[in-house]
């Protein structure tokens, strides 16, 4: 390896790293856990594993497993090192990519030309670079497109070879990868035909490469696999990354564009092999958007190798405005790009307790409170969220059996599926599932509605979140002695008799010590510490606070936990900047969902500590939507009435005024007599107080 050479890999290591650190993100996807589970189950029996064995639903159903190899290294790595040897794997893996598909692209205008392809691509790649086979399928992609530049030879061979068997021990996609390597063998890596004698003495080696996507433990069951999926009638309607893609994204169809024109100018920019992998993969991401991922990665190369060859003329024949093979021009393009089609940078929605596994994906509250049931001898029949089986499964290890997980259809048929998503929203059809299944427990996504009625003798509430719902059947709480919620979360804490209050806040402060990573849980238990009879006592006081900030470091985005926060420094006589940097920049900055229907209680906490500037901009958003589902609240109005008042704008503030009156003519007459006490209360203010500063 010369100099210049050794140069190129360097920066192009060093390259691939800076692309790893800015799209690395914590471990979050949810088909990761069925794999470790499998891959654990695997390193403990010592023997492959092709049936089911963690569902009640199929039991002992066959499993073409196409994926164990992978399956036992990411269950290794995590016996060996934790979760953050996990999180170290997917980054190593993702710099393996980088770096041989700059390698791929060669030295022409780097390192531009390997950025700009990246940025490119970013929302196919970046998505679904996952901690799953995709992502080692991702890696043999870039491994073949490199092996495809290289001259036909016997060490081309065997890397092939070698490459193709453990591709097919990890991927069902290895029978393309196969296809455009034996491709490569029979034609090498351009468009040279050798003749037919040729042909022949090539044959063989090419029949080889092909008859070792059947070497695996699975032998030609990857076959079922392939069909399982294409013949599979309703996975696209409820799995999002199975839809069809109803448009390539803009610069995949430019690249896709240019290649041909440049085919017809340029013979060499693609393999014979190249071009089977773009044909197949643009075939199969038209009619479904997960192989928009592979689509992206075959593509980078060419459109690397084009930017590259572009950059350089440029920059020899307008070297002053161009730049040195063209680094100005691709500098510009490139920022052209981040600011147009900015890639995905997830890692800024995240935070430092997500890493390395972002815990919140998953119903660990539900889980730990569940805990004291689990039992190896008489596992607990446990219906699950479709996506949340995997991680049920690795967690509670041989303590339950679950419903449902991701192998749909290669193990669970798509009825199981079909009953799981829309059991949830019909609660009939969920009672006649769980009785028909013998179910012990049942863990499910928060909905509006409670699936279960809390007056439902035969359930109990054990656990909840704001994103998770666990119960246990009657029978079983008391025999596992598991403490049960005493109180409808679903309902505001301020209708619960004062009776009920001590076995509530005892109950959830048990759920609380089992899980203390709850946020909602940390928020109601202040709501119930405020109705207590010693709520002004100074230890209570404190205990409120020191909650209400726990809910708000787990989850910043509660709008009523911050609300709640406001009012608690409020009547602790805390000073109001102390307040104000609870409410902003935050209440200005958040999306609508976020704010969740409490943009008149913060406008109210904003009013309270005279940031009145800020009070009118809560409760006039940018979103057209949100104004006028607020322009329809005549307490919204009578807030900014309020305002205008302490402000000294009377015309703005009568105004407002009006409209208050004008709506509530059709309110009921609890609801007209609130109102006219609201302005009773405004005039009174409105005597009070001269305007403000």
């Amino acid at each position: 390896m010369g100099g210049e050479q050794r140069q190129t890999t360097l920066w192009a290591a060093l390259t691939a790293l800076l692309l790893v650190a800015l799209f690395l993100t914590p471990i979050r996807n949810l088909d990761l856990w069925w794999h470790l589970d499998s891959g654990r189950w695997m390193l403990e029996h010592g023997q492959y594993l092709d049936r089911e064995v963690r569902s009640f639903s199929m039991a002992g159903a066959p499993w073409p497993n196409f994926s164990w190899l992978f399956q036992v290294v990411v269950a290794l790595v995590q016996q060996l090192t934790g979760d953050w040897g996990l999180l170290v794997l997917k980054g190593a893996v993702w710099w393996s990519i980088f770096f041989l598909l700059f390698r791929a692209i060669g030295q022409r205008a780097v390192p531009l030309s390997w950025l700009l392809p990246v940025a490119l691509f970013a929302w196919q790649l970046t998505p679904i670079m996952h901690l799953r086979p995709h992502l080692f399928e991702g890696l043999f992609l870039a491994a073949t497109l490199l092996l495809l530049q290289r001259p036909r030879n016997r060490a081309t061979f065997w890397l092939s070879a070698l490459l193709i068997l453990l591709w097919a021990n990890s991927h069902a996609s290895v029978v393309v990868g196969a296809t455009a390597l034996g491709v490569n063998w029979l034609l090498g890596p351009r468009f040279d035909f050798p003749g037919w004698k040729v042909l022949r003495q090539r044959l063989p080696g090419a029949v080889l490469l092909g008859a070792l996507v059947f070497v695996t433990p699975n032998g030609l069951g990857i076959l079922d696999v392939l069909f399982g999926h294409a013949q599979a009638d309703y996975i696209a309607a409820y799995i999002r990354e199975w839809e069809p893609s109803k448009l390539l994204p803009p610069f995949m169809f430019v690249t896709l564009a240019a290649v041909p024109l440049v085919l017809l100018l340029r013979r060499r920019l693609l393999s014979p092999g190249e071009v089977v992998l773009i044909a197949v993969f643009l075939v199969l991401a038209s009619s479904n958007k997960r192989f928009l991922f592979e689509l992206a990665v075959v593509l980078i190369r060419p459109a690397g190798v084009l930017i590259g060859q572009g950059l350089e003329k440029l920059g020899a024949t307008h070297p002053q405005a161009a730049g040195r093979h063209g680094w100005r021009i691709g500098a510009l393009a490139l920022v052209a790009v981040l600011m147009a089609y900015a890639p995905p940078w997830a890692w800024v929605e995240h935070r430092a307790s997500d890493y390395p596994v972002m815990l919140r994906q998953y119903p660990h509250v539900s889980l730990a409170a569940l805990r004291p049931a689990l039992n190896r001898e008489r596992p607990l029949r446990v219906w699950n969220t479709y996506g949340w089986g995997g991680w049920l499964g690795w967690a509670g290890r041989d303590g339950l059996k679950i419903y449902i997980d991701g192998r749909t259809p290669t193990v669970f048929t798509e009825e199981l599926m079909l009953q799981a998503s829309l059991a949830k929203h019909r609660p009939r059809m969920l009672r006649a599932l769980l009785d028909a299944w013998k179910v012990d427990a049942v863990v499910v996504r928060r909905t509006p509605r409670p699936p279960l009625s809390p007056q439902d003798p035969q359930w109990r509430l054990v656990a909840y979140d704001d994103d998770e719902l666990a119960y246990l059947r009657t029978e079983q709480v008391a025999r596992r002695g598991v403490t049960v919620i005493p109180y409808d979360p679903y309902l505001p804490l301020e209708q619960l008799a004062p009776a009920q209050q001590p076995a509530a806040e005892r109950a959830l402060r048990q759920l609380l010590r089992r899980d203390p990573l709850n946020p909602l849980g940390w928020r109601h238990l202040a709501e119930l510490l405020a109705l207590r009879a010693d709520a002004s006592d100074p230890a209570v006081i404190g205990q409120m606070g020191q909650a209400l900030r726990r809910s708000l470091a787990q989850d910043p985005d509660q709008s009523l936990t911050r609300v709640r926060l406001a009012q608690w420094l409020r009547k602790t006589g805390a000073d109001r900047e102390r307040v104000a940097e609870v409410l902003l920049p935050w209440a200005l900055e958040a999306g609508p969902g976020l704010l969740a229907g409490q943009e008149v209680s913060i406008a109210l906490e904003l009013f309270e500590i005279e940031r009145y500037g800020q009070a009118l901009a809560v409760l006039k958003p940018r979103d057209p939507r949100r104004q006028q589902r607020l322009n329809a609240d005549p307490e919204v109005w009578a807030l900014r009435a309020r305002v205008h008042a302490r402000r000294g704008d009377e015309e703005r503030m009568r105004r407002a005024q009006d409209m208050v009156g004008w709506l509530v003519l059709d309110a009921p007459p609890p609801a007209q007599q609130r109102y006219a006490d609201l302005l009773e209360r405004l005039k009174r203010e409105q005597k009070a107080a001269g305007p403000a500063d």
